[in-house]
């Protein structure tokens, strides 16, 4: 796989940078991850910062070259440091509320998956113009859906901070998965936090990922959103990808549309799961052959993997 990866962070006029972000690469994939802890509640950096390692440290201890099961190990792994952090607050003397905002992104043999939770962004742009934008969990893109704001006025309304599902917190979120998507020679995946798109429209963004180095173009980019913000800027975060290599030649593992799962829908998923070599039912079409040649991690022994990792991450009290 070709491509080059960028990122950079800016703490704008804030007192502290409460945005992280990160990446890892392991053979054939490579995985994006940003997240921006809420400054209304005490540990918001803490909560990015456990969500970020959670992921990456999950993406990097699977065993298998491939991951068979791409979005359901996204949701997974969102849903799983959802409950770490959780659990993280409550360790604390006194107990806190951290909470976090997150999209994650995972490039694998030419396709892209990605899952979000929050008003973090993800954008896939492609000849100039816009594919792919996440729909933010907020009030405003609410309105925005149904007709009644336009993205400018998203920019000034009241109720803009206000955020429908977010990480930590009472209840299981409901993660929002992308489609697989093939990608294109030139593409481009972009993730941001809200600082950066309050700052500048998709347009401007775009006008600054044409400059051929991709790490100059992020950093210019951030800087002059701060600045547009003149004074009264929030944390800024970026992390994208370009891809450079050709348009893959490798089947869908997925072929699924845009979705939302929690955990009930995670489990339901492994118990679908059948045992090798088990009949199928009479009005079932045979599944397809796997392009994968090793043994198949199941999805139900990725969540206890993932599940036994995070009861060792977290603080013992």
């Amino acid at each position: 796989m070709k491509y080059q990866i960028a990122d950079y962070s800016v703490r704008g006029s804030r007192d502290m940078n409460e945005d992280r972000i990160g990446f890892a690469e392991r053979g054939n994939s490579v995985l994006l991850v940003l997240a921006d802890g809420l400054g209304g509640h005490s540990g918001g950096e803490l909560a990015a910062e456990l969500l970020v390692q959670a992921v990456i440290h999950a993406y990097q201890s699977i065993k298998q070259s491939m991951i068979t099961q791409p979005s359901a190990f996204l949701a997974l792994a969102i849903l799983h440091a959802h409950r770490a952090i959780n659990a993280m607050g409550k360790a604390q003397t006194p107990p806190i509320q951290p909470r976090t905002t997150c999209v994650l992104c995972l490039v694998q043999d030419g396709y892209a998956y990605w899952a979000h939770i929050g008003d973090s962004r993800l954008y896939l742009f492609r000849n100039n113009g816009v594919m792919r934008r996440t729909n933010d969990h907020t009030i405003i893109e609410r309105l925005r859906q149904e007709g009644v704001l336009t993205e400018k006025e998203m920019l000034d309304h009241p109720e803009k901070n206000r955020l429908l599902r977010c990480i930590g917190g009472p209840r299981d979120p409901l993660v929002t998965l992308g489609e697989e998507t093939a990608l294109m020679p030139g593409d481009t995946l972009f993730l941001c936090t809200d600082g950066l798109w309050e700052s500048l429209s998709a347009d401007e963004i775009q006008q600054y990922l044409n400059n051929k180095d991709l790490e100059d173009a992020v950093v210019d980019m951030l800087l002059a959103a701060e600045s547009k913000m003149e004074g009264s800027s929030d944390n800024i975060s970026a992390t994208c990808l370009r891809w450079e290599d050709g348009l893959t030649d490798k089947p869908p593992l997925q072929v699924n549309t845009t979705a939302e799962i929690n955990h009930a829908a995670l489990w339901a998923i492994a118990a679908k799961k059948k045992a090798p070599g088990a009949p199928a039912a009479a009005d079932e079409k045979p599944a397809k052959p796997s392009r994968k040649k090793e043994p198949e991690t199941s999805l139900e022994e990725e969540i206890k993997n993932l599940q036994a990792f995070l009861d060792d991450y977290l603080p013992k009290r």
